[in-house]
């Protein structure tokens, strides 16, 4: 599969964002070989509302923490819930 054409700032705010986040050991991390996120039912339960009700950032950011995710990545998943 072709990969996806990003737009050069988005590499730029992801490549900022992974310099100034707070460096913790995620409780569901993504796996490294494939880029594959699984996260438990509940937890994509509460993501799924967030969304619902228009917090959308927000329910990128838990899933940056809860897997050590970039911005991109994170995104690409929340967009695969909807």
């Amino acid at each position: 599969m072709p990969k996806k054409f990003e737009p050069p700032i988005l590499k730029v705010l992801d490549d900022l964002y992974e310099k100034t986040r707070k460096k913790v050991d995620p409780l569901y991390p993504i796996n490294k070989k494939t880029g594959k996120i699984e996260l438990p039912d509940d937890i994509v339960a509460d993501l799924k509302f967030l969304m619902l009700v228009g917090r959308k950032p927000e329910a990128l950011k838990r899933v940056a923490e809860l897997t050590g995710a970039g911005l991109r990545i994170s995104k690409d998943y929340i967009d695969s819930l909807q």
